[in-house]
């Protein structure tokens, strides 16, 4: 689970496939063999034949934006399953599979559906790597929705079972920092960007950033940290397919 993550959701209804917990294996690409087996029951067939979202009334539209993807948490070794979404004023959000198994349902009710909803963010839990991937097949997953305004909302974004090798990083393990002159440093081949997160959850304090891959270090403001306190690091490698690689670690600041 990420650090610090905040959803919040105008939302009355949201049915999500539940996820069920196994032993866990050390890394995501070890279940592959799992995932096709997993996927093999022929029961769930294709729902955008009677689908009742698009219908000629309305103008076809893209959404915003529309993501799916993993993040990989190589230090817990676990899993989870995010979608993102934005599109102006909808009503109702369906997001489907390679196979047209609908796996999310959203739909504003009352007073919600004559405003609309824009975002829609979630994660789903996180049991093992081997569990998630068997559940959700590689390939095109179908965004498909309605406004309020009767506009029908078509996109279609990419589910990748790849994944980038677990960042190295320093301060870590405990390591005891001058608070004044605090530098992050990483290498995180192949990601598109890094993402940078310290927290300590005692003090309500957070800092997260987000940089291009290239970069490779980071100056914490010594504003941010106060002496004599334990805080949380994490480090996110983000591949070009949008998947997240996690690592984690913790850093003392000198007294």
């Amino acid at each position: 689970m990420r650090l610090a993550r905040h959803l919040s959701w105008p939302i009355t209804a949201l049915v999500l496939l539940p996820l069920l917990g196994c032993d866990k294996p050390s890394t995501p690409t070890d279940s592959a063999a799992n995932a096709q087996q997993g996927l093999a029951d022929g029961r769930h067939r294709d729902r955008d034949r009677d689908d009742d979202d698009e219908d000629d009334n309305g103008t076809r539209i893209p959404f915003d934006d529309a993501e799916v993807f993993f993040e990989f948490n190589t230090t817990a070794n676990d899993l989870g399953l995010q979608v993102f979404l934005d599109a102006e004023g909808w009503k109702k959000v369906r997001v489907s599979d390679p196979r047209g198994r609908e796996i999310v349902q959203v739909m504003a009710q009352g007073p919600l559906s004559q405003l609309g909803i824009t975002e829609l963010r979630f994660e789903s839990a996180e049991p093992s790597p081997a569990e998630v991937l068997a559940l959700f097949r590689p390939g095109d997953y179908r965004f498909r929705g309605k406004t309020a305004d009767g506009d029908n909302l078509v996109s279609t974004a990419t589910l990748s079972h790849d994944f980038l090798p677990a960042p190295t990083f320093s301060p870590s393990n405990g390591q005891v920092v001058d608070p004044n002159n605090t530098v992050v440093t990483w290498n995180a081949p192949g990601a598109e960007r890094v993402e940078v997160i310290l927290e300590n959850a005692d003090l309500g304090h957070l800092f997260d950033v987000t940089v291009a891959g290239t970069i490779t270090s980071l100056n914490v403001p010594p504003q941010f940290l106060r002496r004599g306190v334990e805080y949380k690091i994490e480090i996110l490698a983000i591949a070009e397919n949008g998947n997240r690689t996690i690592v984690e670690g913790t850093f003392v600041t000198r007294p």
